[in-house]
């Protein structure tokens, strides 16, 4: 599984160490993070394993060790325990390609730093399957849509339109000459 993969938590495996009757639908604080976390994954590789359905994984949790320095010069180390998953989360346009993702809400607002290109918004807005089903989380400048994308592009289109414009003068000329069967040199 990669960083980035989508799906949904189909069961919580309680640590054994926990309380056994929790109640259902009870709200409840542990003393332990879960033994694991069943999920269901969207798309995925991984091998069908023994005793689960296809495409369910377990997410196990992670402990890393590491050292601080404090403000004396102690130097204690610190273990840091937790689950490698981030319920509801967001992603870019640039990661979202090539998904289709059945209920989105798309930001295409200008953000603090940068800016979004009329490429970044039909990626975002073509990722599900119909406006029923995305929603635009604030408002954006009509600019996106209404400026060329790239100073760049634009002065390339417009040399190929001159282009293709200037080989169907020659192509023309050449069929009105009655010559036909010569090679024709393209600028």
């Amino acid at each position: 599984m990669a960083n980035g993969a989508r799906g949904h938590i189909v069961d919580i495996i309680l640590d054994p160490r926990e309380e056994r009757d929790i109640p259902a639908g009870k709200h409840m604080e542990l003393q332990y993070p879960p033994a694991y976390v069943l999920v269901q994954m969207i798309r995925t590789k991984a091998s069908t394993l023994d005793g689960l359905q296809p495409g369910i994984l377990p997410i196990t949790p992670l402990s890393r060790t590491f050292t601080i320095t404090t403000a004396n010069g102690n130097k204690p180390t610190v273990t840091r325990q937790q689950l490698p998953i981030t319920p509801a989360y967001a992603f870019t346009d640039y990661r979202s390609q090539g998904q289709t993702i059945e209920y989105c809400i798309i930001d295409i607002g200008t953000p603090p730093t940068g800016r979004l290109t009329p490429f970044n918004a039909y990626v975002a807005l073509s990722r599900s399957r119909g406006k029923s089903t995305i929603h635009l989380l604030r408002d954006f400048n009509d600019k996106l849509f209404t400026q060329h994308p790239s100073e760049y592009l634009r002065n390339e289109d417009s040399h190929l339109e001159k282009m293709d414009h200037k080989t169907k003068h020659q192509w023309d000329a050449l069929k009105a000459s009655g010559v036909t069967g010569r090679a024709l040199t393209l600028c």
